[in-house]
């Protein structure tokens, strides 16, 4: 896989670095559609009170989720929160 298209590969240049951009992206679409299939199974198993922005890692949690999570710090560090009016600033 990390082979030069070239000779066969698929080119990627960091799977490790791929693998972390597929699971933020995971965790974006967990956010931006709450009424999905996935959204809903995941919240009701992990995250059941919160937001998934606010899930937090529990004792038994499946690798899967645990690796979403990672997924979701990443995600955390790229967002930026605009103040606009400034009406739900909070000082």
């Amino acid at each position: 896989m990390m082979k030069p298209k070239e000779e066969g590969g698929l080119g990627f240049r960091d799977i490790h670095a791929l693998n972390l951009a597929m699971l933020a992206k995971q965790s974006w679409r967990l956010w931006q559609n709450p009424n999905s299939l996935c959204a809903r199974v995941l919240k009701a198993k992990y995250f059941a009170s919160t937001s998934v922005l606010e899930a937090k890692a529990k004792h038994g949690m499946s690798y899967s989720w645990c690796s979403i999570l990672h997924g979701l710090d990443i995600m955390k560090k790229g967002m930026v929160w605009r103040i606009g009016d400034g009406s739900n600033l909070k000082i």
